[in-house]
């Protein structure tokens, strides 16, 4: 499985492929799953050809809109035929079309992501392949397409670059017709990049999500907006230690200029955590975001039974709830979309280390599965001179600012453990001492947050006794 959605039925729709993982030869494959688990399924066997499906979009009526590929050629990577089918809800075929790649290109590949624009168009970012004939490599570039909901091409473009490309996410703006491209260049040591395009597809913008610090370069996803310039984004996070250079799951709030404005991070010792493949973030609401990943001890072939990791944080970052799934196997994930009822579905491959096939595992995890945390990370990285005090405390808590800021323009939120909020409060006073009573809450933990008009400027466990 590699792409997947939902709609207003409340069924999850997967795409992938299936075959023989030894020799590639895949046929493509859509499977539906309804709320009670029952799944339909339909593998399309095309007549001596390789082919596999990438993504899928609801249209306006329901149906499916599933993008691929396929090719006659044995070799994965020239798949030459983009492939463009509209299902019903039943995954009976409505219309199918394809397109021969541009010359000089010979193939498409598998990383490739889509989007409904505000126009009610399809609209996808895919990997084309230029094979160098006379030093036999290959490289890829970006293929950009826009399609109308029945399936016709209404514009198409690439762009070249020295180095291979990779699409994670493409997004709407918000309160725009421009649409942005969450990407990895490897001419930047394969940083990410933020890709900025107008409603024609032509390049508004490319900025480079990269600091001496942190290194953020692969498998890149978000689901949630912040502000109309402000998103969250989960990826691999690479930890240069003194004994060894490790992975972890790394969340950060950005902008779209690409710089990093906050920092969670999801590790483990002893351990390489990679995100989901595809997707690793799925907003339920604004206290339950989930971020799924998974455990890597050794190598990319796993000797041993792994670990798959379901984190919860809210809207402010903060790590709420942590559910471990698998063990009994060796397991990774391809990615995990929000449920109707606020829980989520996490998909992707589950196989034996005696044997290479693989099959597919999905689980469906409610927010109550969800381990609660009551120990909060304090992750902002921009704010670190904020006092709060006594801690624990019974009736009052006092809120000290840093000499730089007064609590004029900000606001006060109090949410308990599982992330309801019991208190709120804008501020417009001048100094940078705040009084507040809790004596109205029962004893418990609860989260401390303070907001500026844009963003969480700062988060804190408080014990009320």
């Amino acid at each position: 499985m590699s792409e997947a959605c939902t709609n207003g039925s409340r069924n999850i729709i997967l795409v992938g492929g299936i075959g023989p993982s030894d020799t590639d030869d895949y046929d493509a494959l859509v499977v539906k799953v309804y709320p009670d688990g029952e799944f339909i399924s339909r593998r399309f066997d095309l007549m001596d050809t390789l082919s596999v499906f990438s993504t899928v979009d609801i249209l306006d009526n329901g149906n499916y809109f599933i993008t691929g590929s396929y090719s006659t050629e044995a070799q994965y990577l020239l798949r030459d035929h983009l492939w463009v089918i509209i299902l019903n809800q039943d995954l009976n075929l409505i219309s199918y079309k394809s397109y021969l790649v541009k010359k000089p290109y010979v193939g498409y590949g598998t990383s490739c992501c889509s989007v409904v624009d505000n126009e009610g168009n399809v609209v996808l970012t895919t990997l084309v392949v230029n094979e160098d004939t006379e030093q036999k490599t290959a490289f890829t570039d970006f293929g950009f397409y826009k399609f109308n909901q029945l399936g016709d091409t209404l514009l198409s473009c690439y762009y070249s670059y020295i180095f291979d490309e990779i699409p994670f996410e493409l997004t709407k703006m918000p309160n725009s017709n421009n649409l942005m491209l969450i990407e990895r260049a490897t001419m930047y040591n394969n940083h990410a990049e933020f890709m900025q395009l107008d409603p024609d597809l032509n390049i508004i913008s490319i900025n480079q999500l990269w600091t001496l610090d942190i290194t953020l370069y692969g498998n890149l996803s978000s689901d949630y907006w912040v502000s109309d310039t402000e998103f969250l984004v989960s990826g691999n996070r690479h930890m240069d230690t003194s004994k060894a250079d490790i992975e972890c799951i790394g969340v950060y709030r950005v902008d779209t200029s690409a710089n990093y404005l906050q920092e969670l991070l999801l590790d483990k010792p002893d351990t390489t955590d990679y995100v989901a493949w595809r997707n690793s973030m799925a907003y339920a609401n604004d206290t339950t975001i989930y971020i799924g990943g998974f455990q890597n001890y050794l190598g990319f072939w796993l000797p041993d039974p792994t670990i798959v990791e379901l984190y919860v944080i809210d809207k402010n970052m903060n790590l709420l709830g942590y559910k471990e799934l698998g063990g009994d196997a060796c397991y990774e994930v391809w990615g995990i979309i929000a449920t109707h009822d606020d829980g989520c579905l996490v998909y992707g491959t589950k196989y034996l280390s005696t044997e290479y096939e693989r099959d597919v595992q999905i689980w469906k995890v409610l927010r109550d599965d969800i381990n609660i945390i009551t120990e909060v990370t304090e992750n902002n990285i921009l704010v670190k001179d904020i006092l709060v005090y006594p801690n624990p405390t019974t009736d009052h808590v006092f809120i000290q600012l840093g000499h730089s800021l007064t609590w004029q323009e900000l606001s006060l939120s109090i949410y308990n453990i599982n992330g309801k909020k019991v208190f709120q409060k804008r501020m417009d006073q001048p100094g940078n001492l705040l009084e507040v009573d809790i004596s109205n809450l029962k004893p418990d933990y609860y989260i401390l947050s303070i907001d500026n008009k844009k963003h969480n400027i700062y988060t804190r466990k408080i014990l009320k006794q």
